[in-house]
């Protein structure tokens, strides 16, 4: 999809009209991808992660990174990523108890050596999970998994929702060039017309709190995450409404107080031209 053109009309309407267009299209079959039943847990101090995204993050040499080289020969290539319930937790002694109990399992696309040692690592976040039962305490945790799958069923409310959500991102596009980047990021991993990816992606562009965003993230059901999703993302337009609102009087501030130095320096070469000077 092409985003020059992101503002004009006729991109809400296709949006909207793939929404529905998917939805009403939910029982087509899709091919599942066979997800190991025991996964090693790497833990997130900032933000959680969410299905449908692809990012990197850095893994310094250690326990994790030599973690990550042994998972990089299995078959699955995938490691559970689950946020602190604490962001000042030392993730070397972090434990199960340390741990939410719902996060992502993410995919290995690629490893990047770093110089210093240690390596970016390119992930794919592809389904949610939730740990059953913990299988190792140690420096790395490892644990039985279980996962979730997006089933929703096609309702009007949910049609509404999507189209919301929608309308208030290209609210937000207007106000914020960055999610511009964002959707186009998105559009190249996802598909935008899943109501429940569509709400992961909404919250995944918002600044809310690290304990809002696990609490979407831990909302299985589809129509209660979406509602969720359009408050935060709401909440996320208020705020930006306000920065331009602030951020336009600044700019005036200092227009006007550029505007009167330059006239007062008008007024000095005028004086001296004229032979005016102060007694």
């Amino acid at each position: 999809m092409n985003l020059e053109d992101i503002e004009d009309s006729s991109f809400t309407q296709q949006l909207e009209n793939a929404v529905i267009k998917t939805l009403e299209n939910q029982q087509k079959t899709e091919k599942r991808n066979s997800f190991p039943n025991e996964l090693c847990i790497f833990p997130l101090l900032k933000r959680p992660f969410f299905p449908g995204m692809a990012a990197p993050i850095v893994i310094e040499p250690g326990p994790f990174f030599e973690t990550l080289k042994l998972v990089a020969k299995t078959d699955h290539k995938s490691i559970g990523l689950i946020l602190t319930r604490q962001e000042d937790v030392d993730i070397y002694k972090a434990s199960f108890g340390d741990l939410y109990q719902v996060g992502v399992i993410a995919r290995l696309l690629r490893i990047i050596p770093l110089e210093q040692g240690g390596a970016q690592v390119i992930l794919n976040m592809e389904r949610r999970l939730r740990v059953l039962r913990p299988l190792s305490n140690s420096k790395v945790l490892k644990a039985k998994v279980s996962y979730f799958e997006d089933s929703p069923t096609l309702t009007s409310e949910l049609k509404a929702y999507a189209i919301s959500i929608i309308s208030t991102i290209k609210e937000l596009l207007k106000l914020n060039p960055l999610f511009k980047e964002e959707l186009q990021i998105f559009l190249s991993h996802s598909d935008f017309t899943e109501p429940g990816k569509l709400a992961d992606f909404a919250v995944a562009l918002t600044t809310a709190s690290r304990e809002e965003l696990q609490e979407v993230l831990e909302t299985f059901d589809i129509q209660k995450r979406i509602d969720r999703a359009l408050l935060l993302l709401k909440k996320e337009l208020d705020l930006s409404v306000l920065q331009n609102n602030i951020n336009q009087k600044i700019e005036s501030t200092i227009s006007k107080s550029q505007k009167d130095f330059f006239l007062r320096e008008q007024l000095k070469t005028i004086k001296k031209e004229l032979g005016i000077r102060k007694r």
